[in-house]
């Protein structure tokens, strides 16, 4: 297996046994042959033992022990990523390893910010809220061009903040509040930092983080709003299920069956035109607004 193979299985598998693939995560150590390559490395280390695992000590250590490596190069891209890796890890742990931050650019500090406030969605709610503002408040004093890769550290941290607390079955009144601030923040920094199909699903994210908060009015706001936009720029399929599967759900916790079915039907329509490998994964998504 070279580290393409390893690295997209890894990622592939990480959200359902996280524990396996930080045990395997050295296996990827002999397969890394380019400063990129280490750098990806590190940052699904980050990811893994950080917003899965919550144990920011072995993250750090694993981390640090990729800075050892003869590929490290402290002043290139390696180091700059590495360090924002041990630094958000450290800020999630409380670890004085965090005071680095001081010494960092303001992108750099919002981009770890934002990373450690991702890491904390299902261990410390209040802090993920705290990091995740901070990071906000210093985005709109910093006054950095949409050029800024922070926006999308923002968009990222965002998203996978919102779809971690969609799954739990009870939130916190905390946990609800984190979940449409981090909706919210995907579909700003989205705006800038991607393009129209980036804005599009992060408005189809604020459909469903708005559903499971309860307001269907919102919910129902940005389901057409995702679908209007799929509709303007002539989106593929894929991208047309998804916006009537949202609203479909949102009629049906409105208990208007005749709004789910047409969403429904819609729904379907889009499925008939995908190719097979998104129609085995998309099937779910249909059984699931298809039942009553």
């Amino acid at each position: 297996m070279d580290f393409s193979a390893f690295h997209s299985k890894a990622w592939h598998d990480h959200a359902t046994v996280a524990r396996q693939v930080a045990q395997c995560l050295s296996e990827g150590v002999s397969l890394v042959s380019t400063e990129s390559q280490l750098t990806q490395l590190a940052n699904l280390a980050q990811h893994v033992y950080g917003a899965h695992l919550g144990e920011w000590c072995n993250g750090m250590a694993f981390i640090e022990g990729l800075a050892a490596l003869p590929l490290f190069q402290p002043e290139g891209a390696s180091g700059q990523s590495l360090r924002r890796c041990l630094a958000s890890l450290a800020l999630a742990a409380g670890d004085e390893r965090a005071a680095s931050l001081a010494r960092m650019s303001p992108s750099d500090r919002i981009r770890v910010g934002a990373m450690a406030a991702a890491d904390l969605a299902e261990h410390d709610t209040p802090l993920s809220m705290r990091l995740l503002q901070a990071a906000l408040d210093e985005a709109a004093r910093a006054g950095l061009d949409a050029a800024d890769p922070m926006h999308r550290a923002l968009a990222v941290a965002g998203n996978n903040l919102a779809c971690t607390l969609e799954e739990k079955a009870d939130r916190s009144t905390e946990e609800r509040a984190l979940m449409i601030l981090a909706a919210q923040t995907a579909r700003h920094h989205w705006a800038i930092a991607g393009t129209w199909l980036e804005t599009e699903r992060a408005e189809y994210r604020l459909a469903l983080t708005w559903l499971q908060a309860g307001d269907l009015a919102q919910a129902r706001t940005h389901a057409q709003n995702c679908l209007e936009i799929v509709a303007a720029n002539d989106a593929a399929a894929l991208e047309r299920l998804f916006g009537w599967e949202a609203l479909g759900r949102v009629e049906r916790a409105a208990g208007n069956a005749t709004g789910q079915a047409q969403a429904l039907a819609h729904a379907r329509s889009a499925f008939a035109a995908l190719d097979a490998p998104d129609q085995s994964w998309c099937r779910a998504s249909i059984d699931k607004l298809a039942a009553s």
